[in-house]
C-alpha cells in the first residue's frame, strides 16, 4: 500500500504543473506552453513504466529482507523527486534565453532517473542472488535480466543529459522514450498465469 501510494501521489503531482491560462487566447497560450505538456508526458511515462515493472518484480517475491526494503525506499526517493525536475525542465525550455537553466534542469531529471535505475538494478540483482526470497527459484534468472536492463537503461539517461547541452527539447524527448522500452519489456515477459497474492507487503 505504501509504495503504491507514493506512485499515485507522484503521478498526480505532475498535473499540478500544467498551465491554466487566466487571460488571452486559450489556444495561443496552450501552444506557447507546449513544453509543459511534453515534460508531463515524459514524466508520466517514466513513473508509469516504473510502477508497472515494480508490480511485475514483486509478483515473483515471496518475502523481503531489510536490504530489499531499503533499496525499495531509495527507488521511491527517485520517483517522488521526478515531478520537481519535470517542472524545471518545462520552465527552462520556455525561457530560451536561459540555456544553462535547461542544462541544469535536465541534469536534475537525469539524477532522479539514475537514482531509480541504480536502486532498481541493485534490488533485482540482490533478489537474483537470494532465490529463497522468491516464489520460484528459477525466477532468479528473470531478476538477473531485469537488473542488467535497469543498469543498461542508465546509458541513454546519460546520453539524454549530454544532449541537453545542445538542445534541452531533444533531451526531454529522449527521456520520454526510455520508459517506453521498459513498458514493452515488462509486458513481453509477464507471467502467463497468476502466481497468487504477494506476501511481500511492499506493493499491495
Amino acid at each position: 500500500m505504501f509504495t503504491d501510494g507514493v506512485f499515485a501521489i507522484a503521478i498526480t503531482l505532475l498535473v499540478l504543473d500544467l498551465p491554466v491560462p487566466s487571460s488571452g487566447s486559450l489556444p495561443d497560450v496552450l501552444m506557447e506552453k507546449w513544453p509543459s505538456f511534453v515534460a508531463y508526458l515524459a514524466a508520466f511515462l517514466t513513473i508509469a513504466g516504473i510502477w508497472v515493472h515494480h508490480h511485475t518484480v514483486f509478483e515473483r517475491v515471496a518475502r523481503v529482507e531489510p536490504a530489499i526494503v531499503l533499496l525499495n525506499l531509495l527507488l521511491l526517493l527517485g520517483v517522488s523527486l521526478l515531478p520537481w525536475p519535470t517542472a524545471l525542465v518545462a520552465e527552462s525550455i520556455q525561457n530560451e534565453a536561459a540555456h544553462w537553466n535547461g542544462i541544469v534542469a535536465c541534469g536534475l531529471f537525469a539524477l532522479a532517473a539514475l537514482v531509480v535505475m541504480i536502486s532498481w538494478s541493485a534490488m533485482t540483482a540482490l533478489l537474483s542472488r537470494r532465490p529463497h526470497l522468491l516464489r520460484r527459484p528459477h525466477d532468479a534468472v528473470w531478476m538477473r535480466r531485469s537488473s542488467i536492463e535497469a543498469a543498461v537503461a542508465g546509458i541513454p539517461v546519460l546520453i539524454a543529459f549530454a544532449t541537453s547541452f545542445v538542445n534541452p527539447v531533444i533531451s526531454l524527448a529522449l527521456y520520454g522514450a526510455i520508459p517506453v522500452y521498459f513498458l514493452f519489456s515488462t509486458s513481453r515477459r509477464r507471467p502467463r498465469s497468476p502466481v497468487g497474492p504477494s506476501g511481500s507487503g511492499i506493493h499491495d
